[in-house]
């Protein structure tokens, strides 16, 4: 989910979530009991993505100097 949620994220500061759960179930990717994933549930999950993303930008930019 989350990698699926970062490539967006390198488009938009705001990736769609239908995109991201329409890309998932495409990839195979679902919820418990094999359910699709839904974009409420990405939402819940939406913060931890921006704080990961956050953390791995910086992480990336401090490697590159």
């Amino acid at each position: 989910m989350y990698n699926i949620w970062a490539e967006q994220r390198v488009r938009s500061d705001a990736p769609a979530l239908d995109a991201v759960a329409q890309d998932c179930a495409a990839q195979g990717i679902t919820a418990q009991y094999n359910k699709p994933l839904k974009a409420d549930y990405l939402a819940e999950q939406a913060v931890d993505f921006e704080r990961r993303w956050q953390t791995l930008v910086r992480h990336h930019a401090d490697a590159q100097q």
